[in-house]
């Protein structure tokens, strides 16, 4: 890949996430800049939901990530990249810092991500911006007008008052972070959004955070290779390149990118092949309800609790505890007071095995909303032994099932037709028992089993039938990934999956 001297570089648009407490007016923000930032120079619009997107301001682009605390955000940490350039911090004035004013603020701060105050709602008559200047003091952030070197601005997402403000703000701190790009490399970055669409198939969002995509670019996507076959805008409005910065829709991937998975373009397939190779990259941890894992191995159940109150915060952490046996432990990932929030939902969406307790709580309908979308279990009651009785319910679920494994019969290689790959055309004779369409096999040669496979389709004389019985010779389908020579042994037989209990 090319590189240019950082002189010749080229400046890009910020990338800037908007966080702070619930109900303290992100999603407001976000509307009143969609809505009146978004470049009407081409048709169409905002046609769905995609996680990035892009608004102009004085003929500077700004590109926001469109999730409040967006995953991406969070599961980047843990690989050592940095998505926002520039965060804006959301506190009501009418409300004041709240405990996840904190939680993102100790993101931010972790991450260093430059940030701004947007004191919000000052278009109600409980507005006090001292307040929330002197709370912040309390958590070490010393706004401009206190002597520290963090701005503010005092605004209305409802009314429009000091937004272009904001934004300028904003545009400000980037002008100092002096952000660039290489316009002559390929592009990097990391994945915003994935989902199923009915319609159109895998639809997925990539971040470009440096370098230029281009249309005829392969890309690699954790230990995947894909072409890129209809790719647009943010707004879907098909597109030949991208620069960085850039929020783009991919559609027609060959599998959903796990959110947080990082990126890489390449000008041919031979070198994204390559790469793909010699790369040390992990393919994403996911939170599948069945894990790879034997039953010898000790599981690990993570569990986030919310309760009312401390004192039932900590009767439950102990009740929780207890709840591990002999093969499985119990970690309470995070505990605290309060309703069960979107950051409770971002962190256990990043967690394996994970589920959201809550004690004498609420969950408010947009959350609830999140949690089904990502597939996390959230437990809640009023009563402390009803509710451990669900939560010992919900993490069986989790368990992997007991396997229990039935032999019926057994067969032996004669002959080798054609293998395709990963299929092989054998013929045989039954042994032992009998063996079924749809069984499984083991590859057994001499003394050793070399591979395990299922027999996808089963014949005598040249009739498709579902089962042969000992005596007699037939011809099967078989795939494996392991070679199957003549004189093998297949040893057929059945797996009956049981559901476990703790």
């Amino acid at each position: 890949m090319t590189t240019i001297s950082n002189n010749e570089k080229k400046i890009r648009p910020p990338i800037v996430v908007v966080m702070g407490h619930i109900d303290h007016g992100k999603t407001k923000i976000l509307d009143w800049i969609r809505q009146t930032k978004v470049v009407e120079s081409e048709s169409g619009g905002i046609t769905q939901h995609i996680g990035a997107y892009e608004v102009e301001h004085k003929g500077k682009k700004i590109t926001f990530i469109d999730t409040p605390g967006h995953e991406a955000f969070s599961k980047m940490r843990g690989r050592g990249a940095k998505v926002a350039d520039v965060a804006v911090l959301v506190v009501a004035g009418d409300e004041g810092v709240k405990p996840q004013t904190k939680e993102a603020l100790k993101i931010i701060q972790e991450n260093e991500v430059p940030f701004v105050v947007a004191v919000n709602k000052s278009d109600k008559a409980e507005f006090n911006a001292e307040r929330v200047k002197q709370e912040l003091a309390t958590e070490n952030v010393l706004v401009e007008s206190y002597g520290g070197s963090v701005p503010i601005v005092e605004m209305s997402a409802k009314t429009g008052q000091n937004m272009d403000s904001l934004l300028e703000m904003i545009l400000l701190l980037a002008e100092m972070e002096d952000l660039k790009t290489d316009p002559e490399k390929l592009a990097e970055g990391v994945v915003i959004e994935s989902h199923m669409d009915s319609r159109r198939g895998i639809t997925t969002t990539l971040l470009i955070l440096n370098g230029v995509l281009k249309k005829s670019d392969w890309l690699v996507i954790g230990r995947s290779l894909e072409s890129i076959k209809i790719f647009g805008d943010f707004r879907g409005q098909q597109i030949q390149e991208a620069q960085a910065s850039s929020p783009v829709i991919l559609v027609g991937l060959s599998s959903a990118p796990a959110v947080g998975e990082k990126f890489w373009t390449f000008s041919n397939k031979k070198s994204a092949e390559e790469f793909l190779d010699k790369s040390s990259v992990e393919p994403p941890k996911t939170s599948s309800p069945v894990p790879n894992t034997t039953p010898s191995e000790k599981l690990t159940f993570n569990i986030i609790l919310k309760a009312d109150v401390s004192g039932s915060v900590e009767v439950l952490e102990e009740s929780l505890r207890m709840l591990a046996s002999d093969e499985t432990n119990i970690n309470i990932l995070r505990s605290g007071i309060g309703n069960i929030n979107e950051t409770d939902v971002k962190l256990a969406t990043a967690t394996r095995l994970v589920t959201i307790v809550g004690f004498k709580v609420k969950t408010e309908s947009a959350v609830k909303e999140m949690a089904e979308k990502t597939n996390v279990k959230i437990v809640t009651g009023d009563i402390i032994y009803e509710l451990l009785d669900n939560v010992k319910e919900g993490l069986a679920d989790l368990l992997p099932p007991v396997v229990n494994r039935l032999d019926i019969g057994r067969l032996k290689i004669l002959k080798c037709f054609k293998k395709d790959g990963a299929k092989q055309i054998v013929g045989g004779r039954v042994e032992e028992g009998k063996i079924e369409k749809g069984a499984y096999v083991e590859i057994k040669r001499g003394t050793a089993v070399v591979d395990r496979g299922k027999i996808n389709q089963l014949q005598k004389d040249k009739i498709d039938i579902d089962s042969v019985q000992k005596g007699f010779e037939c011809g099967m389908m078989v795939e494996s990934k392991g070679e199957i020579k003549e004189g093998d042994m297949l040893l057929v037989f059945y797996e009956e999956l049981t559901k476990r209990k703790l």
